[in-house]
């Protein structure tokens, strides 16, 4: 690395991701590509996994960046389990390597970032952290881990959309969207919860007040969406008019274009009048598939953590306090940003 080369802090790969929501911009600077990460080169080049092993130090090396350069991770108590969404990242990029089903390969990479955070050289500054973010694929390894993620990753989103949209119009209509997609996750896991609570996520009961359904119908865009979403299937169960469609003396298709079904203007005669017949036979007999294949065509539409990365809640998702990220509160851009200092717009989390 060259004098003019730093080791960047993941802080501040977090504050300069240009994504709004604090799941995303965790990930998104997890994954960013840096020089400094050829300080652990040696170390990650040591590990034993299965082919291809260069992605798998790839990972490796961003996983001990984190570990060990992180102000979140040595000075601070995020208010949720970071914990979480480290293993989510690092099952998401197994699967990427070795796909879902390869889970003795998947496992043998858990294996692997276990041993270099057992014996990498250095000291953390709070040893409860060096065990929260030891790799554990029981965290994430089930049959429905995606929607697990996605229903964890809402929880965590959940005061950056809800705030955003509330105050923030011209974003209302984007993340109403967004809230409202997870409404079938809520479905998905209330059902799996009531049936199986051995299975159900342990941050199920926290998230669960955030369920889409409770609230979306305060939101400012609510009605004007609705009103939209009302006339496009106004639109899609119009049928249309014989007017609209012609007095069908005019039969328009693919290959058929122009060919008339009425009176001819030019004279008959018993040749031409049969040749008229036979055609004008089969012509009728296509009009029905022909007028409803056009009908179709034509009207069927083709926190501690939360508030010092975008959004403060008193409460929390976990149960720890702290105050880790002020040193770039001030520097966060994109939405997350946009509504500091204004707490009392924020819904508050529930501990873990």
């Amino acid at each position: 690395m060259s004098p003019q080369q730093k080791f960047m802090d993941f802080s501040e790969f977090f504050r300069k991701s240009p994504k709004e929501l604090i799941s995303e911009k965790f990930y998104d600077a997890m994954n960013s590509d840096y020089s400094d990460l050829s300080k652990y080169s040696q170390k990650c080049n040591e590990i034993t996994v299965s082919q291809p092993k260069d992605k798998m130090i790839e990972i490796c090396k961003k996983y001990l960046r984190f570990l060990e350069n992180s102000k979140i991770w040595n000075e601070g108590n995020p208010q949720y389990d970071i914990s979480i969404l480290l293993n989510y990242w690092i099952y998401e990029n197994l699967i990427g390597i070795y796909g879902a089903d390869d889970n003795g390969k998947i496992n043998t990479g858990f294996s692997a970032l276990q041993y270099v955070w057992q014996y990498y050289n250095y000291t953390p500054k709070i040893e409860t952290y060096h065990q929260k973010c030891n790799p554990n694929i029981d965290v994430v390894n089930h049959p429905d881990w995606n929607k697990r993620k996605e229903f964890y990753d809402y929880c965590i989103d959940y005061n950056t959309l809800y705030v955003t949209a509330t105050n923030y119009p011209n974003k209302c209509e984007e993340y109403y969207k967004i809230i409202k997609s997870k409404i079938p996750l809520y479905q998905y896991f209330d059902q799996k919860c009531l049936t199986d609570q051995n299975n159900c996520p342990k941050f199920y009961k926290p998230c669960k007040p955030y369920n889409p359904e409770t609230f979306i119908y305060i939101l400012p865009c609510h009605s004007e969406i609705q009103n939209k979403e009302a006339a496009a299937n106004a639109t899609v169960g119009h049928s249309p008019s014989e007017k609209e469609l012609g007095s069908g003396a005019h039969v328009h298709g693919s290959g058929l274009s122009g060919i008339e079904v009425g009176v001819h203007d030019t004279e008959s005669t018993p040749e031409t009048t049969e040749i008229g017949k036979k055609v004008g036979h089969s012509i009728l007999g296509v009009a029905p598939a022909l007028l409803t294949a056009t009908a179709l065509y034509r009207y069927t539409p083709i926190g501690s953590w939360v508030r010092k990365f975008g959004g403060y809640s008193p409460d929390s998702i976990n149960d720890t306090n702290g105050g880790e990220m002020e040193e770039f509160l001030d520097n966060t851009q994109g939405s997350g940003n946009t509504f500091f200092g204004r707490g009392e717009n924020y819904i508050s989390y529930q501990p873990l």
